[in-house]
C-alpha cells in the first residue's frame, strides 16, 4: 500500500495530477481544493489512499492528513465510493465539511453536486459521533498515529479527546513515535 508520495507536479489534469517520484509518475486523482493549491515543476507532500478493486487501481492524494482521514470516513459509508468522497471534498475545505457534518447541516450537504437529501442525512448520522470539534486551530496528525491507535483497539473517540489535550502543550514537528508515545500516556490501558 502507498501511504505517502513526495514529488515534483509533472503535469495537472481537471481531475488529478501527474507527480514525478524516483523516475516515475504517479497519478494522483485530487479534489478541487486540492488541486488549486498546486503548482506545476513544483515539489509537494501527499497523504494518500489506494483504492484497489477488481477493476480499478486508483491513488488518491490529499496534501492534510486531515482531509485524508475525512476522505476515509466518507468512503467507510456505504453507497459512497472515492469518487463521491472526493466530489464532496472539492468545493469546500475539509474542515467546512466537518462543521457542516457535525451541525447537522444537510441544506450545506446537498449544494454539493451529486449529493441529495437521503445521502446527506446518511453521511450526517453515520460520521456525526466520528468527528469531533475543534475549536480554535486545526489539529493535523500524521492519519499513521490514528490508525495504529484505532488498530490497537481504541476508540477514535478516546483518541480524539488525547490528540486535543496534547495539542494544547504543543504537537508540531514531533515524529510519530514521539506522538504515540504521549498518547499511550494520556490513554486508558486497554
Amino acid at each position: 500500500m502507498i501511504a505517502c508520495i513526495k514529488g515534483k507536479i509533472y503535469q495537472k489534469e481537471a481531475n488529478a495530477v501527474i507527480v514525478m517520484c524516483g523516475g516515475i509518475g504517479y497519478r494522483l486523482f485530487v479534489s478541487y481544493q486540492t488541486l488549486s493549491k498546486l503548482e506545476k515543476d513544483k515539489e509537494y507532500f501527499f497523504h494518500t489512499h489506494h483504492f484497489v478493486k477488481e477493476d480499478r487501481n486508483e491513488l488518491y492524494g490529499f496534501l492534510s492528513s486531515r482531509e485524508l482521514s475525512l476522505f476515509q470516513k466518507l468512503i467507510s459509508i456505504g453507497g459512497i465510493g472515492p469518487k463521491t468522497a472526493l466530489a464532496i471534498l472539492s468545493p469546500f475545505e475539509a474542515e467546512k465539511v466537518e462543521s457542516a457534518i457535525l451541525e447537522g447541516n444537510t441544506n450545506f450537504l446537498v449544494k454539493i453536486p451529486g449529493i441529495g437529501k437521503k445521502t446527506a442525512q446518511r453521511i450526517i448520522l453515520e460520521l456525526k459521533g466520528q468527528l469531533v470539534k475543534e475549536e480554535g486551530e486545526s489539529i493535523d496528525i500524521p492519519e499513521e498515529v490514528y490508525q495504529i491507535l484505532l488498530n490497537l483497539g481504541y476508540k477514535r473517540k478516546e483518541i480524539d479527546k488525547v490528540i486535543k489535550e496534547l495539542a494544547k502543550s504543543g504537537i508540531e514537528g514531533k515524529s510519530v513515535e514521539d506522538l504515540l508515545k504521549l498518547c499511550f500516556e494520556r490513554l486508558s490501558p486497554l
